[in-house]
């Protein structure tokens, strides 16, 4: 009797400790999560959460060459498809907007991992000229470090402007 006390008490305080070590795991973990997040203050939760992950870009016109991708109206851009942790370029295409700051969240599904697009930096500003239709362009390198469905919040004036969703693909071997 007192073995199978002894030990009820045991199997109950490593069940307890078990649950605190596994709670200051998730806190530390959150804390680190939230230290590590560089994005710019006005990117709202809400913002992410309100993602249509079903609403990827579309070809919205062409430059006569190549295709223009995005939204109609909105953000578009002419370049490849992108490659995980390869580098390219991108002409952007702003509809409904001349000049202004422009910052580009990437935020990746399955992770929630937020990274900039722009090889620059999440902000630059822009005020390019009007071409295909669009009131500005801007041409930029950009890369993402892993393959997966990716979602770019595109804030003009620390205001969301659009969103474009696309799937990045694992690196391409040379």
């Amino acid at each position: 009797m007192k073995v199978k006390f002894t030990l009820l008490v045991f199997s109950l305080c490593c069940l307890i400790m078990s649950g605190c070590f596994s709670e200051e795991t998730k806190d530390e973990k959150a804390q680190f999560v939230m230290q590590n997040d560089d994005s710019p203050s006005y990117v709202s939760e809400a913002d992410l959460k309100n993602i249509d992950w079903e609403k990827t870009v579309t070809k919205i016109g062409t430059n006569g060459n190549n295709d223009i991708f995005g939204n109609p109206n909105k953000v578009g851009y002419v370049g490849p498809d992108l490659h995980a942790k390869k580098i390219d370029k991108w002409l952007w295409h702003f509809f409904g907007k001349a000049e202004g700051k422009l910052t580009v969240v990437a935020y990746h599904q399955e992770t929630s991992m937020k990274k900039p697009l722009l090889t620059s930096g999440y902000t630059r500003d822009f005020s390019g000229g009007a071409m295909n239709g669009a009131d500005a362009t801007m041409p930029s390198n950009v890369s993402l470090p892993s393959s997966g469905k990716w979602a770019l919040l595109v804030y003009i004036d620390e205001q969301l402007f659009d969103t474009l969703v696309i799937s990045v693909k694992n690196k391409v071997t040379e």
